[in-house]
């Protein structure tokens, strides 16, 4: 039987394996240079391509952008190792504001449910507008808004981190995103 003075328990992270925490630093360095030779391999490889066209119509561009962005994440992984090993204790995480207790089955079902409303989202919320921002024309439609919510909302269902750094995220992926796909391959995105 628990002391009534003792408090409860803190769940600080929950991953794969409830309760883990992270890696040891030394594992994570470890995986980022295996994650940094990858990225560069396939960034290699991708600049081998031929160009038939433009820059924007390399078949290489997207492999490229990819791995670019893995070798950033392994880069990230470094870095926090290296402060993990440094300070030689974990990271404390804090909890997000709204700490749901959510079982996977319930967590499925409600990633189930985000993503049926954002395709009915983007299909009923249908607008563009064009603008100019130091003279690289953008455009703002019901894509960018949408997805940026809906993401936050799938992480904050799968990540007890900070609702700052989902937002974050979210915002600049969803950024990302739209620019390359508008403004590099030329391709629609839905809600516009």
């Amino acid at each position: 039987m628990a002391k009534p003075d003792t408090p409860p328990k803190q769940v600080i992270f929950e991953g794969e394996e409830a309760g883990a925490g992270f890696a040891s630093p030394l594992m994570d360095f470890i995986a980022s240079a295996f994650l940094l030779l990858i990225a560069a391999a396939f960034m290699a490889g991708s600049l081998a391509l031929p160009v038939p066209g433009s820059l924007a119509t390399a078949p290489g561009l997207l492999p490229f952008l990819t791995a670019a962005s893995l070798g950033l994440m392994a880069l990230a992984l470094a870095w926090t190792a290296w402060q993990r090993w440094r300070a030689s204790r974990l990271l404390a995480t804090r909890m997000a504001p709204f700490d749901w207790d959510l079982p996977t089955e319930l967590r499925t079902l409600a990633l189930a449910l985000c993503v049926l409303i954002y395709i009915s989202a983007l299909q009923i919320l249908t607008f563009r507008t064009d603008f100019v921002l130091g003279g690289f024309p953008l455009v703002l439609s019901a894509f960018e808004p949408v997805t940026i919510v809906v993401l936050v909302v799938i992480m904050s269902l799968f990540w007890r981190g900070p609702l700052w750094i989902s937002l974050t995220i979210s915002i600049v992926w969803t950024v990302f995103l739209s620019l390359v796909f508008r403004n590099m391959f030329h391709v629609p995105l839905p809600g516009s």
